[in-house]
C-alpha cells in the first residue's frame, strides 16, 4: 500500500525497518542471526537496518548477559513510541480502504487470506 509506505516515511521509517522494530518488539529482545532467520536475509542487511534504528534512536544494542560475545537488540521507549504511531496509522488506512467493500467481498477476501495462511511456504518445516 502506497499510502501506508508513505505513513511509515512521515514517522521515518521504511517498510521494511517497521517490520523489524515490529518483530523485535514482539520479542522484547532478540539477536541478529534470529532477525535474519525470520526476515529471511542475510545477517549483514540486518546489522546496516539496525545502524540505522539505533542513529533514530528506535532499538539499542546490549551484550547478552549470558555469552559476552552476544550482542541482542531491543525496542527503546521511543521505538515503541513510533511503532504504536505507525501501526495505529496503519490500521486506519486499512480500516479506510475495507470501508468501500460490500459484505460479499469482504467474505470473498477473507477467505482468500483463509486460504492464505493455510498454504505451507516451500522449504519449511512445521
Amino acid at each position: 500500500m502506497e499510502s501506508e509506505i508513505m505513513v511509515h516515511r512521515e514517522l521515518g521509517l521504511t517498510g521494511p525497518q517497521y517490520h523489524m522494530l515490529a518483530l523485535i518488539s514482539k520479542e522484547k529482545s532478540c539477536n541478529i542471526s534470529y532477525l535474519a532467520e525470520k526476515l529471511e536475509v542475510k545477517p549483514s542487511a540486518i546489522t546496516v537496518m539496525i545502524d540505522r534504528l539505533v542513529q533514530n534512536d528506535y532499538v539499542e544494542r546490549r551484550h547478552d548477559e549470558h555469552d559476552r560475545r552476544a550482542v541482542l537488540v531491543s525496542v527503546t521507549e521511543h521505538g515503541e513510541e513510533i511503532l504504536k504511531e505507525a501501526k495505529k496509522k496503519s490500521r486506519a488506512i486499512i480500516r479506510y480502504y475495507f470501508s468501500h467493500l460490500d459484505e460479499n467481498e469482504l467474505t470473498t477476501l477473507t477467505g482468500i487470506f483463509e486460504k492464505f495462511a493455510a498454504i505451507e511456504k516451500p522449504g519449511r518445516e512445521e
